[in-house]
């Protein structure tokens, strides 16, 4: 299984460390169409994207991420 774990993480040019919404943000999207904060927000209270809280803070897998939100644009179509 650890051969499999990294050749994901090879391919994936995501970093595979827990980041907070902002970065996420800065990941996933350019800046011309990056969408806001309270975006990633409501899709957080939504449970549409995956995340870690540990105490009072809420860290995001941009892997897991992009592949949520994937994974809702192929249900899409």
């Amino acid at each position: 299984m650890s051969e499999l774990t990294s050749q994901t993480e090879k391919q994936s040019p995501l970093p595979t460390r827990y980041v907070d919404a902002e970065k996420l943000l800065e990941i996933l999207f350019d800046e011309a169409s990056r969408p806001s904060l309270r975006w990633i927000r409501d899709q957080q209270k939504a449970r549409r994207l995956p995340f870690a809280k540990i105490g009072r803070l809420v860290f995001f897998d941009p892997v897991a991420c992009k592949a949520a939100l994937d994974a809702k644009a192929a249900g899409r179509k």
